[in-house]
């Protein structure tokens, strides 16, 4: 983080990069929880950056909604509600179905493609087949991942891959919030399976239909852990 960077006008613009891209991290990771004050000067002696370029990180931070700028506050992680949670997961089952559907149709013009996902179904069982444990959650979450973006990789339509993609850091803090359910990730890997095979079986609908099952099942999960143990960040409305 800390590594030189060039001079000239372009500096500051690398030096927010990188602090931009660590806090974006962080903050995804659950490193940072929600409702965490982001002081300027911890950060400026954290990062090693000067004060313009961790401004300018906070600023594109709070556009992407990571961040909330507080009047006479400062900086904090932006908290969680309810309604954002059911916000976003509403917004992500119109949108994810028909990425599936279109990645169905690619998969099935495209054998490298196909193959791609051919390998990840592969890896969901072996996944499934480990002995529950941290590290077999993380391995989890790093295809299911990886899936995600093969899928809008796969997406035919402009807006709706940028928008799935947008998405994204939102989604992952809120796994990180729902915390570690072995239960649950047998039950995702499971579902990831069926996914999988209607995407190589070439059944657009039977894809997009799991898919939405998915996506309810998994806002279920992350109502009921965050409601048993909410935090500092969460707003139960």
């Amino acid at each position: 983080m800390t590594a030189a960077v060039p001079d000239g006008p372009d500096a500051d613009l690398s030096k927010a990069d990188l602090v931009h891209r660590r806090l974006k991290e962080e903050i995804e990771l659950g490193e940072l929880a929600p409702g965490t004050p982001l002081s300027e000067l911890s950060l400026v002696e954290r990062t090693g950056a000067s004060r313009t370029p961790v401004r300018e990180a906070l600023r594109r931070l709070a556009a992407e909604g990571l961040v909330d700028l507080v009047p006479r506050q400062g900086a904090r992680v932006s908290r969680v509600s309810l309604q954002s949670v059911r916000d976003l997961f509403d917004f992500r089952g119109l949108l994810e179905p028909a990425a599936i559907r279109q990645a169905t149709e690619a998969a099935g013009a495209d054998p490298e493609l196909r193959r791609a996902f051919s390998s990840m179904r592969g890896e969901f069982v072996r996944i499934q087949r480990r002995a529950p444990s941290q590290a077999r959650s993380r391995a989890f979450y790093e295809l299911a991942d990886r899936f995600d973006w093969a899928v809008i990789g796969a997406t035919r339509n402009e807006h709706l891959r940028r928008t799935i993609a947008e998405l994204r850091p939102h989604t992952a803090r809120l796994r990180n919030l729902s915390h570690v359910d072995p239960q649950r990730v047998d039950v995702s890997v499971a579902e990831h399976l069926v996914i999988c095979d209607a995407v190589l079986g070439g059944d657009a609908d039977e894809a997009a239909r799991r898919t939405a099952e998915h996506l309810a099942q998994s806002v279920a999960t992350i109502f009921r852990n965050l409601a048993s143990g909410p935090g500092a960040g969460l707003d139960l409305n």
